[in-house]
């Protein structure tokens, strides 16, 4: 037994190490090109647990950042909340409120704010402060509407207005978001594309005189906003009384690096328990694959989630949590109560 618990493992590295030749790092010199770009990290924690793979997914109250198409799958209106926890004190939090307007039609709100805290003012003369701190800050307030055009076939699109503070510095931007999802009736197989962030270039606005050493005005320059192009496909391999297991993989091409690729799992009890995990492929920052757990519960008058993950970067990022919370409320006349 521990002979093919071994062999497996070098399979695996094997196929990890050709499929890495198999996908160039061909655009990694583009790294840092773009502005704005917590817009591409994560905020819904079942989606981190998954590495990202969660294109195609079935809609939750987090589906308008990961693929807004998704949200005309939520039975009712829904809420989500989550906090991802950074080293150095950064805080990336998120709020989605989800309006179902009718069978086929959902209207959502959301707000995300990536909080740096505030930032010791440093000079060449005085590397470890002067004593001063300046504010630092990303903000992002969407609006974004989904439809159900068939049964199968799904889309939604988002616009969003994005504002960042560093000091005396600000900048403005807007972007949209465009996504689909095709759904067939075989083990639950789907098909979605997701274009995210594409908007205008922007440029931060302001200026700075520092001290009689430095006393030359500075004009930032106008960057692109991080576009990222997906493309996943997810599917139901087992479903079997209370146990279930979903597997998705999916392509990201970013504007700013290369393309990778992202592989997730989620196992379900009872739909009640949920394990996650994931894996990048040709994405040097997280090397270890992302772990998570959620569980259900059903209260009076909704369906209330919790949800944990966590990643590894081999960065100053670090490890970093995410939490988070959702609650679906009851369709009219629905209720969760348990009957004898």
């Amino acid at each position: 037994m521990l002979k093919k618990y071994h062999l497996s493992f070098i399979l695996l590295s094997i196929s990890s190490t050709l499929l890495a030749q198999l996908i160039p790092n061909l655009g990694g010199q583009r790294t840092g090109i773009s502005t704005l770009t917590f817009l591409k990290e994560d905020v819904s924690p079942r989606s981190i647990a998954m590495a990202g793979a969660t294109t195609t997914l079935k809609g939750d109250a987090y589906a308008a950042h990961w693929n807004p198409a998704g949200l005309t799958e939520i039975s009712n209106h829904s809420f989500a909340a989550s906090t991802r926890m950074y080293p150095a004190s950064i805080i990336h939090s998120f709020f989605a409120a989800n309006l179902k307007l009718s069978e086929t039609d959902v209207f959502a709100f959301t707000i995300n704010n990536f909080n740096l805290s505030n930032q010791e003012i440093r000079t060449e003369f005085q590397p470890g402060g002067i004593g001063q701190k300046f504010i630092a800050n990303n903000f992002a307030l969407a609006a974004t509407y989904a439809k159900a055009l068939t049964y199968k076939f799904s889309m939604g699109l988002t616009i969003r207005y994005i504002n960042e503070r560093m000091d005396v510095y600000s900048a403005h931007a807007v972007a949209a978001d465009l996504g689909f999802i095709y759904k067939t009736d075989f083990k639950d197989l789907r098909f979605g594309v997701f274009l995210q962030n594409f908007g205008p270039n922007s440029r931060a606005s302001g200026s700075y005189v520092s001290t009689n050493f430095a006393n030359k005005g500075f004009a930032p320059d106008a960057f692109s906003l991080p576009n990222v192009f997906k493309l996943g496909a997810s599917i139901v391999p087992f479903k079997k009384n209370n146990h279930s297991i979903t597997t998705a993989i999916e392509l990201h091409q970013p504007s700013d690096n290369a393309a990778n690729i992202r592989i997730g799992l989620e196992y379900s009890f009872m739909e009640m328990f949920f394990a996650r995990t994931g894996y990048w492929l040709n994405f040097n920052t997280y090397v270890v694959p992302t772990f998570g757990a959620g569980v259900k519960s059903n209260l009076k008058f909704g369906t209330l989630y919790f949800t944990y993950a966590f990643a590894t970067a081999r960065t100053f990022i670090g490890t970093n949590h995410s939490l988070g919370i959702e609650f679906i409320l009851n369709k009219p006349n629905q209720s969760n109560d348990i009957k004898e």
